[in-house]
Formats: structure tokens, sequence, C-alpha cells
């Protein structure tokens, strides 16, 4: 007796049933993130194998210059030697002005770091190359740039007695056949910077400050020539 199970293959217009593979659609994008994830994690990052601020081994050996001092009144040319020694170090000057500016300290920590021991290198120089005096006056600065900005402040103004006594300096010098003229020229050039570096000297001011040079050889007016110098310095 014929069987009543009809084959599938056999109805018209029928076909078997495709048989889906399993789907690993899903799994490809894990993959990739996983190896891209540990791609980025293995590669070093360019703070710390460029650093935008690199370490500097200064070099002191450049300077040479008497220590600064209010006494020795020699704060122009220091300054001039000072930032032509750091200018040599790769352009160490940019701390004293602020144009090298710390980096962020989270997003580039070498950088920082670096930054942060250049700027102490330049601090020491610097306190090595000014008397106790001034060491004084920059003790609490933090920064190379604070401490250049309390001495330029601290001499930009070192009283009018004291430009007066400039004055009297580079109206004393002479050209000698002793010394290259060039020389002279240059000391000229110099007090004549300074000079006019400390300020304005109204007429005023010029009068009284002669007036008091006149009283240096009276012993009675003594006590009031010392007065009015001390007086005058510290305006």
């Amino acid at each position: 007796m014929p069987s009543s199970e009809v084959d599938p293959s056999d109805v018209t217009g029928s076909s078997p049933t495709p048989v889906i593979p399993p789907s690993t659609s899903s799994s490809t994008p894990l993959s990739f993130s996983s190896n891209l994830l540990s791609h980025i994690m293995s590669t070093p990052s360019a703070d710390t194998t460029r650093p935008s601020v690199a370490i500097i081994s200064l070099s002191t050996g450049l300077f040479n210059h008497d220590k600064l001092s209010k006494d020795q009144n020699n704060f122009s040319s220091w300054k001039q030697q000072f930032i032509h020694t750091l200018r040599m170090n790769q352009g160490a000057n940019g701390y004293l002005n602020g144009d090298i500016a710390p980096p962020d300290r989270s997003s580039e920590p070498r950088a920082y770091s670096n930054w942060k021991a250049n700027n102490g290198s330049i601090l020491g120089f610097m306190g090595l190359v000014i008397d106790e005096a001034e060491q004084e006056v920059i003790e609490d600065a933090t920064t190379a740039k604070e401490a250049w900005k309390l001495l330029v402040q601290r001499h930009a103004q070192e009283g009018p007695v004291k430009q007066v006594q400039l004055i009297q300096e580079a109206l004393g010098t002479r050209y000698s056949s002793l010394e290259k003229y060039t020389t002279t020229s240059s000391k000229l050039t110099t007090l004549n910077k300074h000079i006019f570096g400390m300020g304005t000297l109204n007429k005023e001011l010029f009068l009284c400050i002669t007036m008091i040079n006149a009283m240096s050889n009276v012993p009675e007016l003594r006590a009031t020539h010392e007065n009015v110098t001390q007086s005058l310095a510290l305006t």
C-alpha cells in the first residue's frame, strides 16, 4: 500500500528550508574594539616620548660677572649677562618673562615635571650670582618669573642721588690714549642707558640734589645732608 507521506521535494514550487549558520556578527565589533583598546593602551603618549617642555642642563660657566649688588649699582650689566647666559641655554630666558609657561599637570605630567625642574635650576642659578641682600628679596619666590620681577622692581628706581652720581661719572669720563676708544664709548653707552633707565629727573629735584651735594664739605650741614640724602634714596 502506497505511503501517505508526501516528500516536500515533490511538491511543486517548494524547496528545502535553507540552513542558516550561526551569526558571528555580534563577536566581530567586540573583538575589534578590544584590539583597538589594547593598541591604544600599549602606544606611548606624546608627553612621554616628545614632551612639550624638554629638560635643560644649565651651562653656568658662560656667566662672567660680579654678583648683583645694589651697593655696586651693577644691575644693568648684570641683567644683560644673566639674560644672555640663559638664552644660550636653549632659550631658558623665556622662564624670566613667562614666555615658557608651565604645562597642564594632569594632561602633560612629563612636560610639567621638566618645566618644574628647569624653573628650579634657574632659581638656584640666580641665587648663586646675587649677594645676600638680593637673596633675601627673592627667597619667597617660587618661580623664576616672580624672582626676576622682584629684582627688576628693586633696581628700577635706585634713587635720584645715585642717578646724579652716574651723571657725574659720565661727565667725568674722558677718551684717552691709554684705553681703546671703543672701550670708553661702551662705558658711556652703559652709563647713559642706566641713567635714563632709573626714571625721569625733573629740574626741581635736580636742583635739590645739587644743593645737597654742595653741603657735603660743610661740617655744620653734614647731618642735614645725610638725612635728606637718605630720604631721597627712598623715593
